[in-house]
């Protein structure tokens, strides 16, 4: 008997969720399909005029009972009352085919259906969110990764409020952006109907800020990124600065390459190639975000445990377009956000505070 009810349980708690949901007001579930829906539809429509394989990359909607069965293994520690909205987005689409993707050779710039991130898969927002659970530091096991970048940032739903961060993993940096799924993706449709959200020069979906009226704004702040690229230059301008602020030695970095053998040979090979060691961290999220997209945006890195690393970071002045970038384990990437934000932390390593790339 016990036999018989551990293989029937899963079964029963699942009728008993989806009677529960089923006897919800309909017109309230309505109103939340059609929102979410027609947001869905304008972001999906937009990649696809713009000629870009997002939009044919999209799996097809799931049922109730198959989103169900996917999330079962993480809903014990969940909130059911905020999947309403998780729902409705998956019965739209399933996400981005990733294996698609990565055998036609899509670089992460053609995949995106917002700037910087594509939409996971729900099967991949289960797998990623056991690899986060189990090698970061930082990581909070109430998210649920729904868009991804594949550089170790997230947009993730929080199942305890219902609301939306952007997470990037190698700074441990988290605020939130939108109170709930419907209001994020309403923000977004907007954004593109307004059309703040477009290719650049570069072929990445970029969004202009409020006080950019102009692509001409945007171009700038592009500009300001290669001009800060890393290479030869970077490093002796780095030390005439050094010089000008009089701020003495930067502390060292080493790494423990052990546990990133692949990230540290990133770096071996982008010092090689004349990248600087002498670097000034930033902390604005925005040139942070943009450093990231001008550098992975251009990567392949499309695997559920692949990850775009790049140096110099994304979260220095000399990061960006001219970054060298290797694909490696997503855990690798946590291995380096969590020992360079615990560095940052323990030398006091502010804005605009210089340091040194010792190891390897």
């Amino acid at each position: 008997m016990a036999q018989l009810f551990n293989i029937l349980a899963p079964f029963l708690v699942a009728c008993f969720f989806l009677v529960e949901r089923s006897s919800a007001s309909p017109s309230s579930r309505d109103k939340d399909e059609f929102d979410i829906n027609e947001s869905i539809v304008i972001i999906i429509n937009h990649p696809l005029n713009k000629e870009r394989p997002a939009s044919y990359l999209l799996g097809p909607p799931l049922t109730e009972e198959e989103i169900f069965f996917t999330l079962q293994p993480v809903l014990e520690i969940r909130d059911d009352s905020h999947f309403e909205q998780l729902f409705q987005l998956y019965k739209v689409t399933d996400g981005l085919k990733t294996l698609e993707a990565e055998a036609d050779g899509h670089p992460l710039k053609d995949i995106w259906l917002i700037p910087g991130y594509y939409l996971l898969s729900l099967r991949e927002v289960v797998e990623t969110l056991t690899i986060m659970t189990r090698t970061s530091d930082v990581w909070n096991p109430s998210w649920l990764p729904l868009f991804a970048s594949r550089a170790g940032d997230f947009l993730v739903y929080d199942t305890e409020d219902g609301h939306i961060h952007e997470f990037l993993t190698k700074e441990s940096l988290r605020w939130e952006v939108a109170p709930n799924i419907q209001t994020f993706l309403e923000g977004i449709a907007n954004k593109l109907r307004d059309g703040r959200i477009l290719l650049n020069e570069n072929g990445l979906l970029e969004e202009i800020s409020m006080d950019a009226q102009t692509h001409e704004g945007l171009e700038d702040k592009i500009l300001d990124a290669l001009y800060l690229s890393a290479n030869t230059e970077n490093t002796l301008e780095s030390e005439i600065l050094m010089e000008e602020e009089n701020v003495g030695a930067p502390p060292d970095l080493y790494f423990k390459c052990q546990k990133m053998p692949n990230v540290c040979q990133n770096i071996k090979n982008a010092i090689q190639m004349n990248k600087p060691r002498l670097l000034k961290r930033i902390k604005d999220k925005n040139k942070i975000r943009q450093n990231r997209r001008l550098a992975c945006g251009k990567s392949k890195c499309t695997g559920i445990n692949n990850s775009c690393d790049e140096y110099p970071f994304a979260s220095t002045s000399q990061g960006g377009a001219g970054a060298t970038i290797m694909c490696v384990p997503l855990s690798e990437n946590n291995s380096q956000g969590g020992q360079l934000s615990g560095f940052f932390k323990s030398k006091s390593i502010g804005n605009n505070a210089w340091f040194n790339m010792k190891s390897p």
